[in-house]
């Protein structure tokens, strides 16, 4: 089934696939809490190409890899040029967002801060806090995406980043979320072409809003926290993506496609990675 043609929508609206948290290493034998990050991803390439193809654009939200290595980079670099699709990245807490300026120059991978396609306007922010796992925005990011929405009135705006912009609701994930969100709430609340927030981090099906706005989290490409959970905790749920259908007026359609079956070898009683 193709869910782009199955979901109800027009010809002329964009179709996206945000795919978050691949943590892949150096090396292609890693593992995460007993999951290979790298076969796991590739699984998750392999069944968007089954349910999800063609999109106009993919969207990685983050975490691309465990150890911001230059091998793990370029080794994404390799498997996204296969696909033939455009594809954006922005940086993670796992991530160095120098690196990436440095690796992700050419098509059809990009690490930019804007992207306008058609009605639509994205904006690619970084999160990533040097030494921390929590995220924050710089105030200067944020005035140049106002000063973008100014200058693009027709357009209506999609904001992609990291870390949860507010809180999901379980506590330890919680306190790594984006600790100075006010000014980019701010916008959100301010300019109603603002129409949602999609980021990663959370390694889940997480939905909120601010205001009006919708924020979507993404599940992980290998394994997936525990929802509402006190402590650190493995879900018992596959790894995925999420689908993203824009229109000419500003809806917004989503929803997450998940591989049938867990990791073979997850560590579900893991107490960190």
């Amino acid at each position: 089934m193709n869910v782009f043609s199955a979901n109800r929508g027009e010809e002329s609206d964009i179709k996206i696939l945000q795919i978050s948290d691949m943590h892949l290493s150096a090396s292609t034998d890693a593992q995460l809490v007993g999951v290979n990050t790298e076969e796991s991803f590739l699984s998750i390439l392999t069944l968007a190409q089954d349910e999800s193809w063609p999109p106009d654009l993919i969207f990685l939200t983050g975490d691309l890899s465990q150890d911001s290595s230059t091998e793990s980079y370029s080794r994404l670099i390799q498997h996204l040029k296969k696909l033939h699709i455009p594809c954006y990245v922005l940086p993670g807490n796992h991530d160095t967002p120098d690196r990436l300026e440095e690796v992700f120059t050419l098509p059809p991978v990009i690490y930019q801060p804007f992207l306008h396609y058609k009605q639509w306007l994205f904006a690619f922010l970084d999160s990533e806090t040097p030494n921390e796992e929590g995220g924050t925005l710089d105030e200067n990011a944020i005035e140049n995406l106002r000063q973008e929405i100014l200058a693009h009135p027709d357009k209506h705006v999609l904001i992609c980043l990291h870390h949860q912009l507010i809180p999901v609701d379980s506590e330890w994930l919680d306190t790594m979320v984006v600790a100075n969100p006010d000014s980019l709430i701010k916008i959100i609340t301010k300019h109603s072409k603002v129409k949602g927030v999609i980021h990663g981090h959370v390694h889940q099906d997480s939905q909120g809003h601010i205001a009006n706005t919708p924020l979507y989290g993404a599940p992980s490409t290998c394994f997936q926290f525990k929802p509402l959970s006190k402590e650190f905790a493995i879900d018992d749920m596959p790894p995925g993506y999420r689908w993203l259908r824009l229109s000419t007026e500003g809806e917004i359609q989503t929803g997450v496609i998940r591989l049938d079956a867990m990791p073979a070898n997850l560590e579900r009683h893991s107490a960190g990675y």
